[in-house]
């Protein structure tokens, strides 16, 4: 695999119990900031399973109150 791309931010962060549900398609984590931030729930179902077709994986190491950190590896093509 190549080295992992990283995306980060500081936000409102993600509790433990929701990864793996948050790639689930029209999955949102319910609260407050649901409503304002708008959305499908498509974006990371989209993108896991777009990496996956794609020999990679994707990861998020995430908590409550820290951000939220995706990264995403491909293998190498030859």
């Amino acid at each position: 695999m190549l080295d992992s791309t990283v995306i980060e931010d500081t936000g409102i962060g993600i509790n433990k119990i929701h990864h793996k549900l948050i790639f689930d398609r029209f999955r949102q984590v319910e609260g407050d900031h649901t409503i304002r931030a708008g959305g499908s729930g498509l974006g990371l179902a989209i993108s896991k399973a777009y990496v996956e077709l794609l020999g990679g994986e994707i990861k998020l190491q995430s908590e409550p109150g820290k951000g939220s950190r995706f990264s995403f590896s491909l293998p190498e093509t030859p």
